[in-house]
Order: C-alpha cells, then sequence, then structure tokens
C-alpha cells in the first residue's frame, strides 16, 4: 500500500514537470500559471504545492534536469568513442552538449545561460541523483588519467560550462559575435586554455 501511495506521489511530480516543461519550451514564462501547469498535467491547484513553492522554482528544477541530461548524454556518447586525451574528451562533451542545443532552440532558450545548473545549482543539489553529480566526478578521474591535476576541479569545470553557456547563447541563436560553427574553434581554443593554465 505504501508504495503504491509512493508511486501514486512520483506519478503526480511528474505529470507537473512534464506540463510545466512543454508549458515553459513553448510559451513565456511570465504567460504561464500554475493554473495553466495543473490543468495541463490533470491534477489539483493545491496538489503544486506540496511540490513547488511556485513556477519558479518548478522552473529552476526543470533547468537543472535538463542541463544535467544533456550532459549525460554527452558522457554517454564519450564512452561509445575511444578518446584518450584529456582536453579532446572534454572538447568532445561539450561539442555534444552544443549540438544538441543547436539542434533545439527552444531548449536553448529555456535554459538560457544557466547551463552549469544541471552540475552546480546549490539550491537544487538535493534534487540530484548520482548521475548528475557524476560530471565533476567523471571530470577529476579524466584529469588524473591523464596526468592533469587542478586543486579546484570544480572551479575549473564551473568556469569551463559557465563560459559556454554564457556565449554560445547568442552565437546559436543570433549569430552574434559570429555564426555558431565559426565561434566553436575559438570557444575550444579557449577551454583548451583554461585547461592548461590551471593544470598543477
Amino acid at each position: 500500500m505504501k508504495s503504491k501511495v509512493l508511486e501514486n506521489k512520483r506519478n503526480k511530480e511528474t505529470a507537473l514537470l512534464n506540463s510545466a516543461f512543454d508549458l515553459f519550451t513553448k510559451k513565456d514564462i511570465h504567460s504561464v500559471t500554475v493554473q495553466d501547469i495543473v490543468k495541463k498535467a490533470n491534477v489539483a491547484k493545491g496538489t503544486f504545492y506540496l511540490y513547488f513553492k511556485d513556477k519558479y522554482q518548478i522552473r529552476d528544477v526543470l533547468i537543472q534536469k535538463e542541463a544535467a541530461r544533456l550532459f549525460q548524454e554527452a558522457r554517454e556518447k564519450l564512452e561509445k568513442n575511444d578518446i584518450q586525451n584529456f582536453e579532446d574528451a572534454i572538447i568532445f562533451i561539450i561539442n555534444q552538449v552544443l549540438l544538441s542545443l543547436e539542434d533545439n532552440p527552444a531548449i536553448l532558450k529555456f535554459i538560457e545561460r544557466n547551463l552549469s545548473w544541471g552540475i552546480f545549482h546549490e539550491q537544487l543539489q538535493t534534487t540530484m541523483d548520482n548521475e548528475e553529480i557524476g560530471m565533476l566526478q567523471q571530470f577529476t578521474l579524466l584529469a588524473k588519467k591523464s596526468g592533469y591535476t587542478f586543486k579546484r576541479p570544480d572551479i575549473i569545470l564551473f568556469i569551463i560550462i559557465e563560459t559556454v553557456g554564457s556565449t554560445c547563447y547568442n552565437s546559436i541563436l543570433y549569430q552574434k559575435p559570429l555564426p555558431f560553427q565559426e565561434y566553436k574553434p575559438y570557444l575550444f581554443e579557449v577551454i583548451r586554455a583554461i585547461l592548461k593554465n590551471y593544470k598543477d
């Protein structure tokens, strides 16, 4: 009986998350109401507040989950490729994430410049599962395996992902300062420079 209650709760939360994600990727958040979300999810309005404080909190959880999903998919693709060089492996992961965002501008607009939330958002640490935490662990393991050590690998990864998220947003959506394909070589050079400069 208890497991059925837990399953029911999970189903309601999932319905709310799916409903909100669908609405937020099609409309501006300011035009979406909690009533819109619960109506689409087919749950009572009071149910929403059992899981989320407001529409901004559910948006933040969704951004974190979506960004984490992009990195997880990129990591899975890396595992299928025989890339031994540490810098090349990091560039490969970043490139896979960027290709996904380029193919899905609605997702990019939704995440905006908050790509690092998939790994680092402090307010959402309690919602992160082992796969999502694993990106930082994998970064550190890949670095050690290739003879790279950093005093603060978390800071290095944060700088890289923040640089990627904030600079590629305009390049992918608006071709500013350069069209995306022209911009990428500059970005990848910067990532390699960060990795080299902070290597112990």
